[in-house]
């Protein structure tokens, strides 16, 4: 009896735990609305992102 209790509050302490470390999860229909309503223009985001990149590679090149 011990043995199967302590397998059922491994379990249960398990998924607790599992529940309390995983990061909260949208559905893609409303990530995909956020990212329309937020970005005022498509690209700008990628394109300030890779101009940081470049810059960072153009100064460790130097």
């Amino acid at each position: 009896m011990g043995f199967w209790r302590g397998v059922i509050a491994g379990s249960v302490l398990g998924a607790v735990i599992g529940i309390l470390m995983a990061p909260p999860q949208r559905k893609p229909e409303q990530r995909s609305i956020f990212r329309i309503v937020r970005s005022s223009r498509p690209g700008s985001r990628t394109q300030r992102i890779l101009r940081g990149v470049t810059s960072r590679v153009s100064d460790i090149i130097r």
